[in-house]
């Protein structure tokens, strides 16, 4: 099942070039491993750095050669160099190349559970039982493992346990936890690292057109090296959430009706927008626990704080720390981390659930 991430097609390749240095070493000495297991965070970069080293992979023979050429460029660079100018390249990004299969899914009424399906994986089975159309290498890139169930990681384990001359597989995971121990054992592991403030920002640049620098910079800060999730957020429209949740909450008692049309507002919007799942759980996640850590500190040093002005974020972190204690937060991200993990899995009414979990903030509220 190949998806149309047409957002990547002006992207360029940032950060990782650590691992991007060993691949092409190994790559170089013809001693490159079956199935690379690429692991980290959402939205670092992990889909298109597989995709940029499978355009590597599969650019033909007749590239030129690196030794002789008399502008000399390192493997790194040639690989970086690669393009929409390039017809591997379009070929690779447009999922249409001859000799590489790229499988993902996404959340939709025909496809509730958001999983890759068996007979996707199985589809792998019509490049790696055939030589490859031209001859070189045949690329698996499968975005991501997370997103299968046990029938499909078995499949897949069975493919890595006799892997096809010539072949390479790119798996990779939002969560390595989630992935089984014997596909993790057959996959060399290369945790891919998020990127440096520069290096989102230069991202961010290229997507984003409509901020000021001080609101992408802010953004940048959010977004703990995931230019991914700050694009959703900002297209998601969460931060809007954010700031009419704290306007309710600071309300008080009189803010009950108001919270619960929020939470099915917000809840109807997940359930339409499949984006919103990842951007909603990282923005909460963040929320409970940097709310609780400055409760803490509130807490050992008695002291008093001004609300920021910068991001609505900070504001909501700054209200909860004053208005709950650390206890009462770490339960609440506890409680929320288990419970919506259930309802994706559930396909539970996703508007039922955010009404409970605001109703909780609301009636935790104890303004100190």
């Amino acid at each position: 099942m190949n998806s149309d991430k047409s957002n990547d097609f002006q992207n360029q390749l940032h950060g990782h070039v650590e691992f991007l240095s060993q691949f092409c070493k190994a790559k170089v000495a013809n001693n490159l491993h079956h199935a690379y297991l690429l692991y980290g965070s959402v939205g670092i970069g992990k889909s298109l750095l597989a995709r940029q080293l499978a355009a590597y992979l599969l650019e033909n023979d007749t590239k030129h050669n690196l030794l002789e050429n008399a502008n000399k460029v390192s493997e790194v660079e040639f690989v970086l160099s690669l393009n929409h100018n390039n017809p591997v390249w379009r070929q690779v990004f447009y999922h249409s190349h001859p000799d590489m299969i790229y499988l993902s899914a996404n959340k939709s009424e025909q496809n509730k559970s958001g999983q890759i399906k068996i007979d996707d994986i199985k589809s792998i089975m019509g490049v790696t039982n055939h030589q490859s159309g031209r001859g070189g290498w045949r690329i698996i890139i499968i975005d991501s493992i997370d997103e299968t169930n046990r029938n499909g990681a078995n499949a897949i384990l069975k493919t890595l346990e006799e892997p096809p001359n010539k072949t390479i597989f790119f798996l990779i995971s939002h969560n390595i936890s989630n992935v089984i121990p014997t596909i993790r054992s057959r996959c060399q592991r290369v945790k891919i690292s998020p990127l440096t403030n520069k290096e989102t920002r230069l991202v961010l640049e290229q997507h984003i057109q409509d901020l000021s620098d001080a609101q992408l910079e802010q953004l940048v800060i959010l977004c703990e090296g995931s230019p991914g999730m700050a694009i959703s957020i900002h297209e998601s429209g969460v931060d809007s959430y954010l700031e009419e949740l704290n306007h309710i909450l600071k309300k008080g008692k009189s803010g009950l009706e108001n919270i619960l049309k929020l939470g099915i507002k917000w809840g109807n919007n997940i359930s339409k927008k499949p984006e919103l799942y990842s951007s909603t759980s990282f923005i909460f996640d963040k929320l409970f626990s940097e709310s609780a850590l400055l409760a803490i500190k509130n807490s050992s040093y008695s002291s008093f704080h001004t609300e920021p002005t910068s991001t609505n974020m900070s504001k909501m972190v700054f209200f909860l720390s004053q208005n709950y204690t650390a206890e009462e937060l770490t339960n609440l991200h506890l409680d929320w981390q288990k419970e919506f993990r259930t309802a994706q899995t559930n396909y539970l009414d996703m508007s039922v659930f955010m009404q409970q979990t605001f109703y909780k903030m609301y009636s935790q509220i104890h303004v100190r």
